[in-house]
């Protein structure tokens, strides 16, 4: 059984009375390991990226994660909470929060979770020292270090990341990534990104590229 799977899913909008279709309907079965999907600005791949992680319902079609619909069939919350782990461009991070709080979020919402992938996370991404810190006091390497700290501590089993290098230098791109995949290694997590950069396609294991809505694997 695949651990994601796509049936018809495709995503419309309305500009006034002009129906555009940004994700044409697409079927595609995701396996466990690392996926990059590729496209210029305006492909759809966030689209794309987003319906997959149940941030944003398809208007045709569906998406299954280990077999049900993640639309019909699960608790979204839930599923955010326990089986997926987000990764932004923009960090997303809550900026009344401390480092520390930021991380732990996901962990409110499960009593049953320990702190040692919190302190195992911690370290390894060179957080220690920042956790009572605000994320404005940050740079944004280190903003996005602790918005990765945030999916990967509860151990989710799918990252989902958008242009995670997109808003850093390319010396801290690759280092972000490169942390990234490390976690995602430890912990056994698929990764499924989307990313504009080329000379980040080595890192993958199945690369897709998106082009006017529709997409295609290449590897």
């Amino acid at each position: 059984m695949s651990l994601l799977r796509l049936e018809q899913c495709g995503k419309e909008f309305r500009q006034g009375s002009t129906r555009v279709e940004a994700v044409r309907p697409v079927s595609m079965e995701f396996e466990e390991g690392i996926h990059f999907i590729y496209g210029k600005s305006g492909s759809g791949k966030s689209t794309l990226l987003h319906m997959m992680a149940g941030l944003e319902q398809p208007t045709k079609g569906d998406v299954f994660y280990e077999g049900k619909s993640i639309y019909q069939d699960c608790d979204l919350a839930k599923l955010h909470c326990h089986d997926f782990g987000f990764v932004f461009q923009a960090y997303n991070l809550i900026q009344e929060f401390s480092v520390e709080d930021n991380i732990t979020l996901p962990l409110r919402f499960d009593k049953n979770k320990d702190r040692e992938t919190f302190r195992e996370v911690v370290e390894a991404l060179g957080l220690k020292d920042k956790l009572k810190r605000r994320p404005m006091a940050l740079s944004g390497g280190e903003q996005q270090r602790v918005a990765i700290a945030r999916a990967v501590v509860n151990r989710p089993k799918i990252i989902f990341a958008d242009e995670p290098t997109g808003n850093l230098d390319e010396e801290n791109g690759r280092m972000v990534l490169e942390l990234l995949m490390e976690l995602c290694r430890r912990y056994g997590a698929s990764l499924i990104m989307v990313t504009h950069d080329l000379d980040l396609l080595h890192y993958a294991q199945h690369t897709y590229q998106m082009r006017d809505g529709y997409i295609e694997k290449q590897r």
